[in-house]
């Protein structure tokens, strides 16, 4: 009776202790998974795939170099239901970027641009529904997170419309309504109040439609996928249970190489203020739905021209993570500091 007594007694130590052992590797994998970038991460890692500009009242945005037909959170990608909400998974291999972090806004005379942020969540959309259909548009700058925004109507510029029942399709690009029926819809589109918050800095998101109800409109079996932190960009995979993602902590620097507005930026120092950038940028943007909604003629060609011919800046070389050295051109003037946003 003793002896089994000691050796059950020894099986629970050891037990324990493999437990312990476990638990404390589980930890310090997951500890090793969090991994911080610099906004110079952004601007070296993307400007292969586009073009830095300085736009005025928001900093540093980016144009990428794809087709005319380029829609964000619809080229090019697909839905997948994730334990945090519907996340977008981009073919891009810089996808890992736009779609995650930052906002897009849509320019009439230089087409879509990407303005960096510094909080991840599954995608930065809206959601909404109409008749048969999904419906869904990027999150531009102005737009608080700090609260629901259930009140944001994007332009028709900004909405990808699609069939209730193929909103779960991989080839969901082929599957959305062109742009000239999507006018039809957009004033009659309801919007999904099913928010998230973000971990870091508790900012909200859209968690998008409910999957029960997908799984009726699809007729199919949707079970979410846990998202878990992977190390590198190029180290992502999908299963049956976890997705691996590249979701790191992000700070604030600023490209080596971008183009210029002929706007001037307004420095801190000036008298205007950071809040009278951000209104003279909303008046842009709204100028530009104003020109989308009534359905002028988009020439992504003359688009492409207008971001080419923009002067081009090298920043100041004290200004790189790096150090690197680097020629500074003789007009060139660094922004002492950037718009951020979410």
């Amino acid at each position: 009776m003793k002896w089994n007594f000691k050796i059950n007694t020894t099986l629970m130590v050891v037990f324990i202790m493999l437990f312990s052992i476990s638990t404390v590797e589980s930890l310090s994998f997951e500890q090793q998974e969090d991994v911080t970038i610099t906004y110079q991460d952004f601007y070296d890692g993307l400007s292969p795939y586009g073009t830095w500009i300085e736009y005025p009242g928001y900093g540093h945005v980016w144009n990428p170099n794809v087709g005319g037909d380029f829609r964000p959170y619809l080229t090019n990608g697909y839905w997948d239901y994730t334990n945090e909400g519907w996340m977008w998974n981009s073919n891009y291999n810089w996808g890992w970027a736009p779609f995650h972090y930052g906002r897009w806004m849509n320019d009439s005379a230089y087409g879509w641009l990407w303005v960096p942020g510094y909080e991840w969540s599954p995608a930065w959309v809206t959601w909404g529904d109409v008749d048969d259909y999904y419906a869904w548009a990027p999150i531009t700058p102005f737009v608080n997170v700090g609260i629901s925004f259930s009140s944001y109507r994007p332009g028709s510029i900004y909405w990808n419309v699609v069939g209730r029942n193929h909103i779960y399709d991989r080839n969901i690009n082929n599957r959305a309504l062109p742009r000239t029926e999507i006018n039809n819809y957009v004033n009659k589109i309801t919007i999904i109040n099913n928010y998230n918050r973000t971990p870091n800095h508790n900012h909200y998101y859209s968690r998008g439609p409910e999957v029960k109800d997908v799984e009726r409109y699809t007729k199919q079996n949707i079970r979410p996928v846990a998202i878990q932190n992977s190390k590198r960009f190029d180290q992502v995979s999908r299963n049956e249970k976890t997705s691996r993602v590249y979701r790191p902590i992000v700070q604030h620097e600023q490209p080596r190489t971008y183009r210029r507005i002929a706007t001037p930026m307004v420095q801190p120092n000036e008298a205007t203020s950071r809040e009278a950038q951000s209104r003279e940028a909303q008046s842009r943007e709204a100028q530009s739905r104003e020109a989308q909604s009534r359905e002028a003629t988009i020439n992504h060609a003359q688009q492409e021209q207008r971001v080419r011919a923009l002067p081009e800046f090298r920043a100041p070389q004290n200004t790189f993570r790096s150090g690197e050295r680097v020629q500074r051109a003789p007009s060139s003037r660094a922004p002492s500091s950037n718009r951020r946003r979410n």
